[in-house]
């Protein structure tokens, strides 16, 4: 996949098919204009053109936001998904006060695309005031068509960004799943713990987040798959303050199962599958090991099933 940051000048893409949003998340509401996209694209012997936004603009407009992915996860799905360009556009405070009309200036002028395909509630442009007239009214001036790719509803479900942020936070990850289309991935470095785990048989990996904005799903254990040098492990995954032990301390611990290598300061990923309980405080390690215990055979039979 081609990325290209800006669009202040024009750009050489032979009038593509092309979206525009946040896309945070890439859930099956995005997959399915990406899908249009695609169709698009073989109908008219063009090329797909993602335009979103970095960093998320509520972040820049001081609003509070928790990201479902980072940028380099967004451009990896990306391309996994048969994009072929993904245009970066720097967003500033001062890019913010873009009216709709200036917004669909720059991007028919510098993009020049043949069709712009836009989701049912996309808005744009200064405070958002931008929909998908605006774009109906520009279109015969700039010669581009409109398609609008309707609202995606799964299992009852409205799909958008927002409803999966609120299930991850109320722990419900198979819920997730389902609308975002693949597991809710967590990626980070392996850094040292304080080897609790290790000293009851249970060694962790412990992760450390580069990006402060992602999202922490609700604390609890969680049924996991692991995804490090290119192999799959089952896992259960904590997510949490550590009580038991006083910790106090948000932490990101897996332990692998059937795996025991030093993997410090090295990149793991986890999928979270399903949680299985609270997090608690025992009364004592052994306590603790016990229940681990339960956990792990409760992780294997939900592994099992898929």
């Amino acid at each position: 996949m081609n990325i290209i940051t800006g669009i202040t000048a024009p750009l050489n893409l032979k009038r593509p098919i092309i979206t525009i949003g946040t896309f945070d998340g890439l859930h099956l509401g995005h997959q399915a204009i990406f899908e249009t996209m695609k169709q698009e694209a073989v109908a008219q012997n063009a090329e797909t053109a993602v335009v979103t936004f970095n960093p998320h603009p509520r972040l820049v407009l001081g609003q509070q936001v928790y990201l479902l992915n980072t940028q380099a996860e967004k451009r990896a799905l990306l391309a996994e998904m048969g994009i072929q360009h993904m245009i970066e556009i720097p967003f500033t405070r001062e890019f913010a006060r873009h009216s709709a009309n200036e917004f669909i200036e720059m991007i028919a002028h510098n993009i020049q695309p043949r069709m712009v395909i836009i989701g049912f509630d996309h808005g744009f442009g200064q405070g958002r005031s931008g929909d998908i007239n605006h774009f109906y009214q520009s279109a015969q001036k700039h010669d581009y068509s409109i398609k609008q790719v309707d609202e995606l509803v799964v299992d009852g479900q409205k799909v958008s960004s927002s409803v999966v942020r609120w299930l991850l936070q109320e722990g419900q990850a198979m819920q997730a799943t389902r609308l975002l289309g693949r597991r809710y991935e967590i990626t980070g470095q392996v850094v040292r713990g304080n080897q609790i785990g290790r000293l009851i048989g249970y060694p962790t990996a412990n992760l450390y987040l580069n990006d402060p904005n992602k999202l922490i799903p609700a604390m609890g254990v969680y049924a996991s798959k692991v995804y490090y040098n290119n192999r799959i492990y089952n896992g259960m995954t904590n997510i949490g303050m550590r009580p038991t032990i006083s910790a106090y301390k948000l932490t990101i611990e897996t332990n692998i199962f059937g795996f025991d290598k030093d993997i410090y300061y090295e990149s793991l990923t986890i999928q979270l599958v399903k949680r299985i309980r609270n997090e608690k405080k025992f009364g004592s390690l052994d306590v603790l090991k016990a229940q681990l215990s339960e956990d792990k055979v409760k992780t294997m039979e939900i592994l099992g099933r898929g």
